[in-house]
């Protein structure tokens, strides 16, 4: 008989092995922990890729902003949303990433050389 929580080690743990071919939450959870350091780890180390996505965040926060003025309201959410995305992906084109892939990866390499995971038990 399969019971909806099992203990191991002290700690309780939902059998969930996630649905459909999704992963499990706490899978999920593991991979936005690392994408986050990750990205945090990229910008501490490459200055000018820090700039550059804070620079990019203002853009959407002034792009939204702008949008949800031009289409108030729930019923037009959908025009909002596409008008902050273009004007975002319009900057991108004009204003390109600074850190180049190989630079990326290299980071990447280190980063996961010294990565923990989040203990959260």
């Amino acid at each position: 008989m399969s019971t909806l929580v099992e203990i191991k080690e002290g700690n309780a743990m939902s059998n969930n092995p996630g649905k459909k071919g999704k992963p499990a939450p706490w899978v999920k959870r593991e991979r936005g922990d690392r994408d986050r350091a990750l990205e945090e780890y990229k910008q501490a180390h490459h200055p000018a890729y820090r700039a550059w996505r804070e620079t990019r965040s203002e853009v959407g926060r002034k792009a939204r902003a702008e949008a949800e003025v031009m289409f108030p309201g729930l019923s037009e959410i959908s025009q909002s949303m596409k008008h902050a995305d273009n004007a975002v992906s319009a900057w991108d084109k004009a204003n390109k990433n600074p850190m180049a892939w190989e630079e990326s990866q290299a980071l990447e390499a280190e980063f996961a050389k010294n990565y923990v995971p989040i203990d959260r038990s």
